[in-house]
Formats: C-alpha cells, structure tokens, sequence
C-alpha cells in the first residue's frame, strides 16, 4: 500500500470514528432526556418535546447579555 493511500484511508477512518463519537453521544444525551422525561413528563408531546430538544444548551449570562444586532446590518454596507 502507498504511503498516499494509507494516509486517506486513515484520514478516512478518522472521520467516520468522529462521526461516530458524535451520534454516540447524541444517542446518549437524547436516552438520558428520555429516561427525565419519563418520569417528569405530563403528556406524549412534553416528553417529545424534552428529547428532541437534549442536545441544546443553556445560555449563558454572556449570551444574554450580548448586544442584539439586526440582520439588516449585513445588508446595510452594500
């Protein structure tokens, strides 16, 4: 095998392990949102509503706190 070909391959291989580190811990986020859930939840929707929405975060007091800028600015300058 070719030093080129090795090297895509494990550029290959390394991308897809990344993809799979990032699905394991969306599945693993979403099974704990499911197991909260179950016990918190009123209805069917509230509880759908909680998982599908596990892998959001919370904002931060930065986040608040940052100046609100319009999306016509961006068109502005034109």
């Amino acid at each position: 095998m070719s030093s080129s070909s090795s090297r895509t391959q494990n550029q290959r291989l390394y991308v897809e392990l990344q993809n799979a580190i990032e699905q394991d811990k969306l599945y693993w986020l979403r099974n704990d949102a499911k197991i909260r859930a179950a016990v918190s939840s009123k209805s069917y929707d509230e509880f759908r509503e909680m998982v599908a929405a596990a892998h959001l975060k919370a904002l931060t007091k930065e986040d608040k706190e940052r100046k609100q800028r319009s999306w016509k600015t961006l068109t502005d300058n034109e």
